[in-house]
């Protein structure tokens, strides 16, 4: 079985480093540069301004709160109308953004798409093909990537380093494989996307955890058990003990990989591309704000009410008539407060660490996965294996997915990255027999405290768009779907087409 991932580090891989007992990082540190990039002074911001009065006002009819995917997403439902989005960061993405370092384009995240089968939900399929993104192949049976140049490569698609040997993929020859696989067929053509379409029959697996799935039906090995961990670190921030079993099978059954191989779509922005060519796809770009935090959301008799903080640091107060909410739901209990939480969600802290390197780092594939006893270290991206690149650097980038215990811990990282840095190049050489250093020119560093809601067993929630009142819409991966493009995308789709047709209705009422 091959599948293909996003790769994460996992939660363990921290500790040793930060508690001093990891090996220490070589002295012989090059001469690179280091940027540092979170969103930490947000709440530091928050606090500063919370008894600062508005000092200006304006009215739209729509709000859309969180510029990643599903909020630009929704934007797409609203074009034409008159609505604001408002993003917190500099940057449109949240974790599909992307940067660059001189010419050097790079992923701050999510890195890949792949190619869609005929019977995921509609909506998302048709926004793609209207923006030119996907065109359907009469003899594969699946919607495929119009920028072909951006597609992966078979041959140069993944290797793993497993205790000194290099092997195919990561459950290359692994005790209890066939029988794992053979398991998994039961619900082949099941586990769609967006997930609200998967059949009420399988809702029971969203109650039990993947482990004692597997464990209720064939003998898990300490080996399958670390392997299985790793693939589920690395699209859902959680082990196999943690994540529940719907989200499992549906890591390897959402697509007919037993069949053919699905197309794999990897650009140097990463998922930033969809972002572009949803932004332009919308008639209003002044309509993106940035560097621009929702300070509170009220209801009023007419509609909402919106505080934001101005990039000019000042707060502005929006009035319209409705809202859609598609940031991350932790920060609901300081903007929208109610008499008990609206979503409970565990949330996988990450860092993203792009190294940028000048050409001569022999590394000749995509994914570099790295599976160790204790999952200390779960690999990299190359960006060689890209028909598209920056002609001067080779970009390597690395993912480390903490627990949410340990989430604190990326404010040492974020104030002494360098011993960080030095220590992951050390890994990576003591890993792969390959170091980076002697290549590199500048690291970019990228925290995210919430990066993605893990699936535990009783989070999904099969519902289209969840709501607050008429007039607070929410939309986003952490309303209960897997973390993934398709359901980020759908869930924006469908929170903007519920808010005009819930504005018709009224209307037509009127």
């Amino acid at each position: 079985m091959n599948r293909r991932g996003f790769i994460q580090i996992s939660s363990v891989a921290l500790l040793p480093i930060l508690l001093g007992i990891f090996p220490k990082p070589s002295k012989d540190r090059g001469k690179y540069s280091i940027d540092v990039k979170s969103n930490r002074s947000f709440g530091h911001l928050l606090r500063s301004l919370s008894k600062t009065d508005p000092v200006s006002e304006r009215s739209v009819d729509y709000v859309i709160v969180g510029g990643g995917v599903a909020g630009i997403a929704a934007a797409t439902q609203l074009s034409g109308k008159s609505f604001v989005l408002f993003e917190a960061d500099d940057r449109l993405g949240g974790s599909s953004a992307s940067d660059h370092w001189k010419d050097t384009v790079f992923a701050m995240g999510a890195h890949y798409e792949l190619a869609y089968p005929e019977s995921f939900g509609k909506e998302v399929i048709d926004l793609l093909k209207r923006m030119n993104v996907i065109r359907f192949n009469d003899y594969s049976k699946l919607y495929e990537f119009v920028d072909e140049q951006y597609v992966i490569d078979k041959a140069q698609m993944e290797q793993c380093f497993l205790k000194g040997e290099l092997i195919d993929d990561v459950l290359s020859d692994v005790e209890g494989g066939d029988k794992f696989e053979e398991i998994l067929m039961a619900f082949k053509g099941k586990m769609l996307l967006p997930t609200r379409l998967i059949e009420e029959e399988y809702h029971y697996l969203n109650t039990i955890s993947f482990k004692e799935f597997i464990e209720s039906k064939m003998t898990l090995s300490d080996d399958l058990e670390r392997r299985i961990s790793y693939q589920m670190l690395d699209d859902w921030g959680g082990k196999c003990d943690e994540v529940s079993a719907l989200a499992g099978i549906h890591y390897y059954m959402c697509r007919p990989y037993d069949e053919k191989d699905v197309p794999l779509f990897s650009p140097p922005n990463g998922n930033s591309y969809f972002i572009e060519k949803m932004v332009g796809y919308v008639d209003e770009p002044d309509a993106f704000e940035v560097n621009t935090l929702v300070r509170s959301i009220r209801e009023v008799e007419d509609g909402v009410e919106i505080e934001v903080i101005t990039p000019a640091r000042e707060v502005e107060l929006i009035r319209a008539k409705k809202v859609i909410y598609a940031g991350q739901k932790h920060a609901l209990k300081y903007i929208l407060r109610t008499e008990k939480p609206l979503f409970d969600n565990s949330y996988a802290p990450w860092l993203v660490l792009n190294f940028i390197c000048r050409k001569g780092v022999d590394f000749d594939k995509w994914q570099n996965d790295v599976v160790t006893d204790n999952l200390e270290f779960l690999g990299f991206v190359n960006s060689r294996a890209q028909k598209t690149r920056s002609k001067d650097y080779d970009v390597f980038t690395a993912y480390y997915c903490l627990s949410e215990l340990n989430r604190e811990q990326l404010v040492k990282i974020e104030e002494e990255p360098a011993d960080f840095v030095e220590s992951t190049i050390d890994l990576i050489a003591d890993e792969t027999g390959t170091n980076l250093r002697d290549y590199l020119e500048h690291v970019n560093i990228k925290l995210m405290g919430h990066a993605m809601p893990i699936p535990k067993p009783g989070y999904l929630s099969f519902k289209d768009v969840p709501s607050h009142s008429s007039n607070i819409i929410f939309a986003g991966v952490d309303t209960g779907r897997l973390p993934l493009f398709y359901e980020a995308c759908d869930s924006g789709i469908q929170a903007g087409k519920n808010l005009l047709e819930e504005i018709k209705n009224k209307n037509y009422e009127g």
